[in-house]
């Protein structure tokens, strides 16, 4: 197969010194371009080389579903076969799994072609009902047009090549682990120094955060630490703290969640888990802690006394700015003794290395929106919708769109990028004040005409399709097949700019969004999220009422996941005031249950916008006042008091919080004495008695 002198040039020089990683792009007939990718690396070692799509016999091979089982290994090429499909997530994780002076190889279609190709992974990023007709690639488009304007990448096609090689000027190799050892160090002081002295450790891929953790937990066990535990929004992720810390420990006995040595065990265990454990643990290992709800990482701070937060800063399935923005001030009030490690060194390839900064630029993590804290007072405040061709023209408001939903929400991630410019039923509404983007709705189409034919199916329980989260989720839930069919927007993302937050600039865009979909004949607005008390306000301050909440926390959030619903029209409320009804029910009979551990924040408040009950609880007044002035006995009336709470919860308001917790605790969940004693440092069942007793007499007291 012949090939341009140029490129046959340009890979002699990146072979003949030390030159960064870049990105060759292979474009073209499919059955050509492949074997171009063969010929240009048969002669480098196959075990080095990975190809992502479509089998090649030649070398390892992997489907791009699969991209996570190769993250902390290392090549010097990875081939990503665009003709098997394309995912955002995928191409950057993968580019972080090349070592030095390496390559990654995308082949791809034709460039005019490529947008209007019938990508396989099309099916994993558009819901149920929107693919009836061929989707022109928006995002592709996008990716595209980085191509050519980084200088860096270079491009094969069947008649042309483009490209030069990036030289590395100052390979530092000698201070190549000088951070890494500072963080082992740093991770050491946490465990054998002083109380309440929090590490957070930040960098991005290919820096040695992970080994940095693996390293610092096998030398701690070789001082005789007994209980080191991990954990992370995956047990996945953390396979590099393990590898590395077995690694060093070689005669250690492993499994997949614990690593044991001469007595001492480096363990992992869900956040949820982690939260309600009493074991006696020594330090706690918190990875990728960005993709962790800021409110969780504030009680894992408060919970134990000698924990490591670390944490990417551009991570390939979310992102740290939150982390960065909300988390880290948080922790200075709470902690200010902690200290901080920030490792830039990459230790896998060269600084400024251009594939990562490739990456970087093409899903906006290298970009800072930079908007004036003035009064809003004088400004024009607009909303409106913007289609994904006015995004693709307008690199810049893409870019600050992406940029405001990456801070806002932990989860976002490259893939949401391609469905955000891709996925027909999304749409988004912004909120400027001049220049300013200051605000961002996200919302996904669901429900309605597509459910026809499978309503009742889903109804039921025995189908379920991709997509329409909400919908199949409420419908499925109370057997409630109108709502189904009833059309619907879930506004699966809102964020406004952090210096313009509390300004009820978030309210003003969803009553935007709501306006929107009137006009629309949209039954439905919904939402759902990880519920808590703060969230749980903002939704009800908008007229949604809280339809569902998840039977088991979120392992990442490690809180409950709520779904909000609110009605547009008159027979939207007809359906939701049963649905509401049926939620409200099942609320009641959960609350010692499944919901035994939800804060009494978020269950006062979902109980405050209850429907009527018809418990009566007023012929046995007289029952409470007995027990409230030390006449009668607890034993007696305990149901009474619990139901007196579930039809009065506002009385709650009146006490502390303490108190609120106390019984919240205590009477509606139902938790265990010694979970009571160990969580209000109290003496044993009598102690609790008389609390309660306290507390109901200021309420009744109060009520007259």
């Amino acid at each position: 197969m012949k090939f341009p002198e140029h490129l046959l040039h340009w890979f002699e020089e990146r072979q003949s010194r030390a030159c960064h990683r870049q990105l060759l792009v292979i474009t073209g007939n499919e059955k050509w371009v492949i074997k171009a990718a063969v010929n240009l690396l048969g002669n480098n070692d196959k075990h080095n080389i990975l190809w992502v799509g479509n089998a090649q016999e030649k070398f390892a091979n992997i489907t791009i579903k699969n991209y996570r089982s190769q993250l902390g290994n290392e090549f010097d090429s990875i081939v990503l076969n665009c003709f098997s499909g394309f995912r955002a997530n995928a191409a950057m994780a993968l580019s972080g799994a090349i070592r030095a002076n390496g390559l990654m190889v995308i082949l791809c279609p034709e460039f005019k072609d490529w947008p209007n190709y019938a990508d396989p992974e099309q099916i994993n990023r558009i819901s149920y009902g929107y693919l009836h007709k061929p989707v022109e690639s928006f995002f592709i488009k996008y990716l595209i047009s980085t191509f050519y304007k980084d200088k860096s990448v270079a491009i094969l096609s069947a008649d042309k090549f483009s490209g030069e090689v990036f030289f590395v000027k100052d390979n530092l190799k000698k201070e190549q682990y000088y951070e890494q050892e500072s963080a082992i160090e740093g991770i050491h002081k946490v465990a054998q120094g002083r109380r309440n002295r929090p590490l957070v450790i930040t960098a991005d891929r290919g820096r040695g955060k992970s080994s940095a953790l693996g390293l610092a937990a096998a030398k701690l066990m070789t001082q005789g630490t007994k209980t080191i535990m991990v954990t992370a929004l995956h047990i996945d992720n953390t396979e590099q703290i393990f590898r590395h810390a077995q690694r060093m420990l070689t005669t250690s006995n492993r499994t997949k969640n614990e690593l044991s040595y001469q007595g001492n065990t480096l363990c992992f265990k869900p956040v949820d888990e982690l939260l309600k454990s009493e074991e006696n643990i020594n330090i706690v290992l918190v990875d990728e802690a960005a993709s962790l709800p800021i409110h969780v990482l504030i009680k894992l701070a408060n919970k134990f006394p000698r924990i490591v937060f670390s944490s990417t800063v551009h991570g390939y399935e979310g992102s740290g700015r939150g982390f960065e923005m909300r988390f880290i001030k948080q922790l200075s009030s709470l902690k200010p003794g902690f200290k901080r490690i920030q490792m830039l060194q990459p230790i896998r390839w060269y600084k400024r290395d251009t594939l990562e900064q490739f990456w970087f630029k093409a899903m906006f993590h290298n970009e800072r929106q930079n908007v004036e804290n003035n009064d809003l007072i004088n400004q024009e405040i607009n909303c409106q919708h913007i289609s994904k061709t006015q995004l693709l023209k307008d690199k810049e408001l893409l870019a600050s769109l992406f940029k405001l939903l990456i801070d806002a929400h932990y989860q976002t991630s490259q893939d949401d990028l391609q469905r955000l410019l891709d996925a027909p039923e999304i749409e988004c509404f912004i909120l400027t004040a001049g220049n300013n983007l200051l605000g961002v709705v996200q919302i996904v189409k669901e429900g309605g005409e597509p459910f026809n034919e499978l309503a009742d199916s889903v109804a039921n329980c025995s189908r379920r399709v991709k997509g329409h989260l909400v919908a199949q989720n409420i419908t499925s839930s109370y057997n409630k097949f109108p709502f189904l069919l009833a059309q619907q927007w879930r506004i699966s993302r809102i964020a406004i700019h952090p210096e313009h937050q509390r300004k009820g600039l978030g309210n003003q865009l969803i009553n935007y969004v709501e306006q929107q979909a009137e006009l629309q004949n949209i039954k439905f607005l919904t939402a759902s999220f990880g519920c808590n008390g703060d969230i749980l306000r903002f939704w009800q301050h908008n007229q949604f009422s809280l339809a569902k909440l998840s039977a088991k926390p979120e392992v990442s959030s490690g809180e409950h996941s709520g779904i909000c619903i609110k009605p547009l029209t008159v027979e939207a409320t007809q359906i939701s005031v049963s649905i509401l009804k049926k939620f409200h029910l099942e609320m009641h009979y959960q609350m010692d249950k499944n919901f035994q551990y939800v804060s009494a924040d978020t269950l006062i408040q979902i109980l405050l916008l209850q429907p009527n009950t018809d418990i009566n609880i007023y012929e046995d007044m007289e029952i409470l006042w007995q027990f409230a002035m030390g006449k009668r006995a607890y034993s007696t009336c305990k149901r009474l008091l619990k139901e007196y709470l579930i039809v009065n919860p506002q009385r709650l308001l009146i006490l502390t919080a303490q108190q609120q917790d106390f019984l919240v605790a205590t009477l509606l969940q139902n938790v265990t004495d010694k979970y009571v004693c160990s969580n209000f440092n109290l003496s044993g069942k009598k102690h609790i008695e008389e609390i309660i007793k306290k507390s109901f007499k200021e309420i009744l007291q109060t009520n007259n």
